[in-house]
């Protein structure tokens, strides 16, 4: 039986904790990208995070590109 992968094995609030600003958009980015790559739904499991949430961030990402995923 294998295991799968996560990078981010934690939930969203600990993704996002004690990291910069530029790293929250980096793991954002990832993310979006492995969303189109795989679909909404694995890029979910292997960030540990929901599927609605990764359709939020695609959807802002295909709107606006990088600059969607921006940190104000």
């Amino acid at each position: 039986m294998s295991t799968e992968f996560r990078l981010y094995d934690v939930d969203e609030k600990d993704l996002y904790e004690n990291k910069t600003k530029e790293e929250k958009e980096a793991i954002l980015l990832d993310m979006v990208e492995y969303a189109l790559k795989y679909g909404n739904k694995p890029a979910a499991r292997y960030y540990n995070t929901y599927p609605s949430t990764v359709r939020r961030w695609v959807k802002k990402y295909k709107e606006n590109g990088k600059e969607g995923l921006k940190f104000k």
